[in-house]
Order: structure tokens, then sequence, then C-alpha cells
């Protein structure tokens, strides 16, 4: 299966081309915020069997004040692809706050998640959340409840749904149980703090994926 990923210099997309065989051009080969990605890059990029939208906003604080920009990327960017490679199943990284979507971020990866459904004939939609090795953050949440885990443990997890998608049209979870952000922070960074969603300012957080 010859397999195209947009995204794949990010945090996931690195760890994830251990275990697929893919071609992931960066944003300097392509732009997907472009609208006029429909028309070029098909002629340069044919003959796959598969595609994987890593690409996206993930600044949870900066969206909402950059939300142009945000949704450039995840709603116009996911679209543009959608259009560019109409026909080719279609694989969309998601997030685990779509499921809830309390701030302009989760917002956009919602609507992005519409935009496969009303346009891809053949999409694997993947919910889940990831964090590098070690946990990037002196703080972690003890009243924000995850399927999600470190970077390195969800990479293989998502590698293996690809893997064994039948190509039916499905949304997914993809992750290790329900925990808290500290509950997998401190694997990785035993002297990370605990701190509370309610300590956060500027946005909103979700306390739960379900």
């Amino acid at each position: 299966m010859k397999i195209l990923m947009f995204g794949g210099s990010g945090t996931l997309g690195t760890e994830l081309q251990k275990y697929l065989d893919c071609d992931a051009p960066d944003h300097f080969d392509i732009d997907i915020t472009d609208n006029q990605l429909f028309i070029y890059t098909p002629r340069f990029y044919s003959g796959y069997d598969l595609i994987i939208h890593l690409a996206a906003y993930i600044d949870v604080m900066k969206a909402e004040k950059e939300r142009e920009k945000c949704f450039k990327v995840n709603v116009e960017g996911t679209i543009n692809l959608l259009k560019a490679f109409s026909g080719i199943p279609f694989v969309y990284m998601s997030t685990e706050d779509a499921f809830n979507p309390v701030n302009f971020y989760s917002e956009t990866k919602l609507a992005g998640e519409i935009a496969v459904k009303a346009l891809s004939k053949n999409y694997l939609i993947i919910r889940t959340l990831f964090k590098a090795v070690p946990y990037p953050y002196d703080q972690a949440f003890i009243d924000r409840w995850t399927c999600g885990d470190e970077v390195t443990i969800i990479a293989p997890l998502i590698a293996k749904a690809i893997k064994k998608w039948d190509k039916k049209s499905k949304l997914i979870y993809v992750g290790t149980g329900r925990k808290t952000f500290y509950d997998f922070a401190v694997k990785s960074k035993p002297n990370v703090k605990k701190c509370s969603i309610k300590d956060i300012k500027g946005v909103k957080l979700h306390s739960d994926y379900r």
C-alpha cells in the first residue's frame, strides 16, 4: 500500500513513520492551506492508496486569539486535502476533545471531522491524545481525564489500527484506557506537579473525553 502522510514532521508523525512506510512531504513541499491545492497536487502526488492527515494547528491557548489561522489549517486545510485526493481512502487524526468541544481548537477539529464525513467515501477518523516523552510540562492535570498516553505508546497503536482498517468509514478512539493527565505524565516526569483545569485562564478545557 502506497501511503502519503501530511504532518509527518510533527511529534506524532515522526513517531508514526517508524511503523508505517510512507511518503511525508513537509509544509514547504505542500501548503495544505492553499485553496488551489486540488488543481496541481494530484499531478505531483499520484498513485497513492491511502492519505493520512496529521497536519494541524494544535496550540489550544493561542487558538483562542489566532482563530483565523487555526481555522485555516484545521478546517480549510482538511477540506483542501479531501478535494485534492478525492476518492482515496482518508485517515483523519482528530482529538478526543472533539467529543465535547469547549474551545476553538476542539471546535475546528470537530468541523474537520464533519468535512471528512461529507467529502470522503472511505474514511477513518481517529480520536486520541498524545504527549512527547518526557512529559513536556512542569504540571499535569489531576481533574482532566483522557484515554491518551505518551506518543511512543500511542503511535504503534495508531499504526496497528490503520493497518487493520477494512476501508469502511468509521470513527474510533485509540488510547490506553481512562486516566488523568497526571497519571501518565508522572511516568516520564516523576517530579511533575499536580494542577487543576480551574487554574488555567484564557481558555476553557474539557474535564473528560466521554
